[in-house]
């Protein structure tokens, strides 16, 4: 049987697999025509590419101080294309450019597992605080059963666009 290819155009690319393996984003160049849809994880050819965009993110506030630092954390609800390893981020502070940022590393959990360490170096809240407010800020989005409901722990890092040269 012959492999399943998909033809990408350039841009950055992220496989998915109904299986749940985290891949990384890929940033072609120019058109490939022979792109394999092959998971390494499950052995299948059920995935399927789809297109990463740089994505705006705006905080109301800087809980901890977090954003002033190279590297931060946040939290979001499971979405295996906007949180992926690789996603570049435009970071804004009340509407003030802090500059982009690149995503890590993931981790996806469920609500109740999240730690008191994560929660204190994410918003410097207790864990239950924590819970609540995040709740709280999906309200508006009826029938989340917060049992089952996943959320991605996304630890990012600023981009550095230095025009000196580096010696190392």
């Amino acid at each position: 049987r012959k492999p399943r290819t998909v033809t990408l155009q350039p841009g950055s690319w992220i496989y998915v697999c109904p299986c749940g393996f985290p891949y990384q984003v890929m940033r072609l160049r120019h058109v490939c025509t022979k792109v394999g849809t092959y998971c390494f994880s499950c052995k299948q050819e059920t995935g399927k590419y789809y297109r990463v965009m740089n994505e705006r993110l705006d905080f109301a506030d800087n809980r901890n101080g977090k954003l002033n630092c190279q590297c931060f954390s946040l939290f979001r609800l499971h979405n295996p294309i906007r949180n992926c390893v690789g996603a570049v981020k435009h970071i804004y502070l009340k509407g003030i450019y802090k500059g982009d940022a690149k995503v890590m590393h993931v981790s996806r959990l469920t609500l109740d597992a999240v730690t008191l360490p994560m929660t204190k170096l994410d918003s410097g809240l207790l864990p239950e605080e924590f819970r609540r407010r995040f709740r709280e800020n999906y309200r508006s989005r009826p029938g989340i059963d917060w049992t089952k409901q996943q959320v991605d722990f996304i630890v990012m890092e600023y981009l550095i666009d230095s025009k000196e040269p580096s010696l190392f």
